[in-house]
């Protein structure tokens, strides 16, 4: 029998380069090619990617229920729920191509996200209970909606941000989905598992046409929708029988977008500027300035995402305290090779505040634990000058 989960991935990147093909054919007919030219430069590429993985998302599971008894063993119990789930991904994908289309402020952006972020926690994708890799399992109680919809939107907009080159968001989610379809699918969540198979396989039909040079763009509205989507399966992907969410797991599995973006807002909110105002400083920009190329790049962002990939693997699949720990300090080890080798090191150590602490600090050593040393006078001060002169 052909496994459940590989008849799943082959048709939704069937549909996923079959709809990227049929709409990047659309989009250079006449009456439609002006729709994205707008806002964005009259020389930019379609923006459609994000409608083609909605649209494999949307039909590849019902599809592989039909084609198969496992796949509908597994997802037609809880389609009712997928269609609700389905209706937030789309309420964000939305509000991603009217930004697409014309830039939008970040205030409706937000709250359509945490609108749709909401929905997902009172559908059951909820943090309310979370551990560690060790130590004690934490109940959130009242704060459980709070940081659900914190983690749905931040993931919602990390990939976004790491959407600056062709092929980098598409490529990194592809590896983070297959990944948490992987753990999902250990753990016990086979619907979870199949529908984060269906985000890879999509991605894998849109990534031909979105490496380097891309022809069809991920845009802010495919950004939106697979991050929304990642954050809120990882939810459930990462919940072990207990109903505890093991957030080390997903979170180590998206560790990529996690660094650029905590990078981004922790540097600019250090030169005292405003956190979500971009700029060319994310970590593809930095591969560029030491000489990197596009595809060149790619290598280096998918490799560091393996890596990633590969220490979630260890950490949901090994129960050794040593090894765990072994494995954390590895992730925190490439974190810091990373900062230090782009530059992000020694930028926060000269970042304004960082440099207004060290002034501070040196005037604290300087006046000594008396206090500070008494100004010269007038005299005092005309000595060395008169010395000087005779």
């Amino acid at each position: 029998m052909v496994d459940v989960y590989l008849i799943t991935l082959a048709l939704a990147l069937t549909f996923g380069l079959a709809a990227t093909v049929a709409l990047l054919a659309a989009s250079r007919m006449p009456s439609l090619s002006a729709l994205f030219q707008q806002a964005r430069g009259a020389s930019e590429r379609p923006r459609w990617g994000g409608l083609a993985i909605l649209l494999a998302f949307a039909v590849t599971p019902f599809v592989a229920s039909a084609l198969s008894d496992q796949a509908d063993e597994f997802f037609s119990p809880k389609s009712g729920d997928f269609l609700a789930f389905l209706a937030a991904c789309a309420l964000v994908f939305a509000i991603g191509f009217l930004d697409d289309v014309k830039l939008l402020a970040w205030q409706p952006k937000l709250a359509v996200q945490i609108a749709a972020a909401s929905a997902v926690y009172s559908a059951g994708y909820q943090l309310d209970q979370v551990g560690l890799p060790w130590g004690p399992e934490l109940e959130l109680g009242i704060a459980a909606p709070v940081l659900t919809v914190l983690w749905i939107v931040f993931f919602t907009n990390a990939i976004n941000l790491i959407d600056g080159r062709d092929g980098v968001a598409v490529g990194v989610t592809i590896l983070a989905a297959a990944t948490l379809a992987q753990i999902a699918a250990n753990a016990g969540h086979p619907t979870v598992a199949l529908l984060l198979v269906v985000v890879a396989g999509a991605g894998l039909g849109l990534l031909a046409f979105n490496l380097p040079p891309a022809s069809v763009y991920l845009g802010d509205s495919g950004a939106y929708l697979v991050g929304f989507i990642l954050g809120a399966l990882s939810i459930r992907a990462a919940t072990g029988v207990t109903d505890t969410v093991f957030v080390a797991v997903p979170i180590v599995a998206l560790g990529f977008p996690i660094l650029d973006t905590a990078l981004q807002f922790v540097r600019r909110a250090l030169d005292h500027r405003h956190p979500l105002i971009g700029d060319e400083q994310h970590i593809h920009h930095r591969l560029e300035e030491t000489g990197f190329g596009p595809r060149g790049l790619l290598i280096v962002v998918y490799g560091i995402a393996v890596l990633f990939s590969t220490a979630a693997m260890l950490l949901h699949y090994v129960h050794y305290f040593p090894l765990e720990v072994a494995v954390v300090g590895s992730a925190f080890l490439l974190v810091l090779v990373l900062m230090t080798r782009l530059g992000y090191v020694l930028s926060i150590w000269n970042s304004a505040s960082i440099v207004w602490l060290r002034r501070h600090l040196r005037w604290a050593e300087k006046d000594g634990p008396d206090g500070p040393a008494p100004d010269k006078t007038a005299s005092e001060q005309a000595r060395p000058a008169a010395s000087r002169d005779s």
